[in-house]
């Protein structure tokens, strides 16, 4: 960006021209970001959080960019000032963001981080990601000195730091950007490894019916939901021992080769031990709980057939792939991204520095297209992750007010079914959902010799 090499006034309007272009874009990329956050709570995800606060310093550096070549006349006025300024502050702030998605990657991980933890980081990523800047940014106003003048000036594309203090652009703009890529690039590398060895073993032992080694648990980094683990065990009933079947309603019914003067303590053939998915010893965090479901079981009834595969094993390797494929997406995305917004314009600095008083026409342009287009990135990748939030507001918007009539008189036909079986189903209190559920989950083997008539 040396000026000391004339570009032909003809060209340098086509700068401006791309450059205004491309910031118009990019502005309705952050607009996009900003009022689909704000609209629905599906858009709510960690990661989704950090690309809404980096979608104001994006809105912001293309207010910036915007203003173009308007104030280079001028490089001591206010409007030049200010275009420098903010170009400083909130351009680098975007590589900034992206390397604190790979800490919540890190600290998901290797950490296990859920979604309140990871919220609690937000704070010092404000800090850090537009705080710093901020620091250096304004120092910079301040700058001058009578050799080399104030050292925010012309910088071709728009107002920034000057070519007289072309080594500041190197050590506090492409420096740190380059240094944050590079250890985005670390994170990204070592996680995906972790993320493809424990994917590997899954899909391993889908085939082979050993034991795999085994996996500690993980979460998606790009959910914040969080996760109910289920096990259903199961135990074979002695054919000779009697046992009692109760009742709900508290009534007792026994065999008929036992003596009705002593009952014994039912002995429950199915357990169901639900485990929370939050960790930790902090005040959201729960203990194991242990159902036992009776069953009315047939004298004859014979162990369990061996399975070939464990369900529960089958469903956590769909679980794992599924979040390797959301985290290779996200992470191809976002490094696509930075690329091609960061190589062009470090190209055209690295030119400028060793090729003295020259300048790359054709490294201009390409900075000029791609430098304004960081809110655009971000709003793609935006919507690729959020894709099901994204249709569901979409009919949420312009779908919902079709069916709201039918859905009203669906739910008053519902209500009045309901009221018409209240009074037989008002004996019936004892059943709730939750067991409902659990007896649908018995093991299909013990299921064909149960008594219909006595079934929970």
């Amino acid at each position: 960006m040396d000026r000391s090499a004339p570009t032909p006034p003809g060209q340098l309007d086509y700068f401006s021209i791309i450059e205004r272009s491309c910031s118009v874009f990019s502005l309705l990329g952050c607009v996009f970001i900003i009022a689909t956050f704000c609209m629905s709570k599906a858009f709510h995800k960690p990661i989704n959080r950090l690309v809404f606060y980096a979608s104001f310093g994006n809105a912001i550096t293309n207010v910036a960019t915007l203003m173009a070549r308007s104030y280079i006349g001028d490089t001591n006025s206010a409007g030049c000032q200010l275009q420098a300024f903010l170009i400083q502050m909130f351009m680098p702030a975007d590589a900034f963001w992206t390397l604190a998605m790979a800490v919540n990657v890190y600290l998901t991980f290797y950490f296990k981080y859920d979604a309140q933890r990871l919220r609690r980081m937000e704070a010092p990523y404000l800090i850090c990601c537009y705080g710093i800047p901020f620091v250096v940014a304004l120092t910079f106003i301040f700058v001058s000195t009578p050799a080399r003048g104030r050292m925010y000036g012309n910088a071709t594309l728009w107002c920034w730091v000057s070519s007289s203090w072309d080594i500041f652009r190197i050590a506090t703009f492409y420096g740190p950007v380059w240094i944050v890529i590079l250890i985005t690039f670390f994170i990204y590398i070592r996680a995906g490894r972790e993320i493809y060895k424990k994917h590997k073993q899954l899909r391993d032992f889908s085939y082979s019916h050993h034991e795999p080694e085994p996996m500690p648990p993980m979460d998606d980094p790009f959910s914040s939901t969080k996760t109910t683990e289920v096990v259903v065990t199961s135990e074979a009933r002695d054919k000779a021992a009697g046992f009692d079947l109760t009742a709900p309603s508290g009534s007792r019914m026994q065999r008929a080769s036992e003596p009705a003067a002593a009952p014994k303590q039912p002995n429950p053939a199915y357990s169901v031990t639900i485990q929370s998915g939050r960790r930790g010893n902090g005040r959201g965090s729960y203990g194991d709980m242990v159902l036992p479901i009776q069953t009315n079981v047939s004298a004859e009834t014979a162990p369990p057939a061996p399975k070939t595969g464990n369900p529960l094993r089958r469903r956590a390797a769909y679980e794992a792939n599924n979040a390797t494929w959301s985290y290779t997406k996200c992470a191809i995305l976002f490094f696509t991204a930075m690329l091609v917004t960061w190589i062009p314009s470090s190209a055209n600095r690295l030119y400028s520095l060793i090729h003295t008083n020259q300048t790359s026409v054709a490294l201009e342009y390409m900075s000029a297209f791609v430098l304004p287009l960081q809110g655009f990135w971000n709003a793609i990748i935006y919507m690729v992750t959020s894709w099901k939030a994204c249709k569901m507001l979409y009919n949420d918007m312009f779908r919902g007010g079709r069916h709201q009539k039918q859905e009203t008189v669906g739910r008053s036909f519902q209500m009045m079914s309901s009221g018409r079986s209240g009074s037989k189903s008002s004996g019936k209190t004892y059943k709730t959902e939750s067991m409902t559920e659990l007896a649908g989950s018995r093991p299909s083997t013990n299921e064909r010799h149960f008594d219909n008539k006595y079934r929970l």
